[in-house]
């Protein structure tokens, strides 16, 4: 629990500060340099902390099981946590080479241009084809340290047997360098209640997120508290709930995700009170990676429009939490259980 509670305030202080950092590249050009396989097997972390983000902070409470109006503002801080499986990755999958690879594959064969006649032919064989390649090295939570490396298989081309070789693709690195958790702010506002039903709106914009880009994201839900059909209320609040949002980060990634479920919560106390709370909710998300992917061919440098449609986990997850609520102000915290571990830490102000 110690641990899980510092993993938290590692969330809230950056959320709060609004994160930046300065890197000598940019994401858009990271990514140019890989072909769209490989591409989603390095960005696949943070799409999957994204969906696990969206669908994480909505609920801290079932709203009054009777009517009357009531609002709450929140400001909500999400945080995705990293396991070290996810920082590399391996994939086999086609790519296009560049002018500079083809050059050092050959002189990796011993093939000089200044001996053979026919060196720019060959060349320009191998850069007009894609090639089925490995790839190993760091996804874009890894070390920046460390660089992504190709395998090429080799090939007899035009008599001449160019044995594999292995290169580094020194602009494709771990980006984000060994980060921890990436942070998901929201602005949300809570209304209820009518006939035992709460919605939720959220909306946010501005910060560039660890110059991933600027993040926007909106999104909204609703929620019904079964206690309000009942002339004698059961002890525990319990209800069913609906949540959407959408995440754009930059001009990269554009992820929505959703979730419905059963939440349950319990009141305890009047003007001061204590109130923890669960889900069992199913999530679902979906992202899309948008880039440019440039390559060699012997016409010159192409630009090649990729886009990528994630569909990201289909699961069922367990949240617990608790709030304490001080007349107008609320204080929550809550940690999910799922495919990607999130806890919340919610700020708020209300009647």
């Amino acid at each position: 629990m110690i641990k899980i509670v510092k993993k938290i305030l590692l969330l809230v202080l950056p959320v709060l500060f609004l994160i930046t950092n300065s890197f000598p590249q940019t994401i858009e050009e990271t990514l140019s340099n890989i072909s769209s396989g490989a591409v989603l097997k390095y960005t696949e972390p943070v799409i999957d902390a994204f969906g696990s983000s969206m669908n994480s902070g909505w609920f801290t409470g079932l709203p009054s099981a009777s009517n009357g109006i009531h609002a709450k503002v929140r400001f909500v801080g999400v945080g995705s946590l990293f396991t070290n499986g996810p920082r590399n990755f391996s994939y086999t999958g086609a790519v296009r080479l560049t002018s500079e690879q083809v050059d050092e594959i050959l002189a990796g064969s011993g093939i000089d241009p200044n001996i053979i006649p026919d060196y720019e032919e060959i060349k320009n064989e191998i850069l007009s084809r894609e090639w089925q390649v490995n790839f190993n090295g760091p996804t874009i939570i890894g070390n920046k340290n460390e660089h992504l490396k190709v395998e090429f298989p080799g090939a007899v081309i035009q008599n001449q047997t160019i044995s594999s070789y292995t290169f580094e693709l020194t602009d494709v690195k771990g980006f984000l360098n060994n980060i921890e958790l990436l942070p998901s702010p929201a602005i949300q506002l809570d209304v209820g209640s009518v006939i035992g039903t709460g919605v939720s709106v959220r909306y946010f914009r501005g910060i560039n997120l660890y110059d991933l880009g600027v993040v926007d994201v909106w999104g909204a839900g609703i929620i019904h508290n079964f206690n309000y059909w009942f002339d004698d209320s059961i002890p525990i609040d319990i209800g069913i709930g609906y949540y959407f949002q959408s995440f754009k980060v930059g001009d990269i990634f554009t992820n929505t995700a959703s979730q419905y479920g059963i939440f349950i919560s319990k009141k305890i106390g009047t003007l001061i009170s204590f109130e923890p709370y669960a889900g069992l909710t199913y999530e679902t998300s979906r992202s899309e990676v948008n880039y440019k992917y440039r390559f060699d061919t012997p016409a010159g440098i192409q630009e090649l429009k990729i886009n990528i449609d994630y569909q990201g986990d289909h699961s069922a997850n367990l949240m617990l939490g608790s709030s304490l609520n001080m007349s107008l102000f609320k204080i929550n915290f809550d940690y999910k259980f799922g495919g990607t571990q999130t806890g919340t830490v919610g700020i708020g102000f209300g009647f």
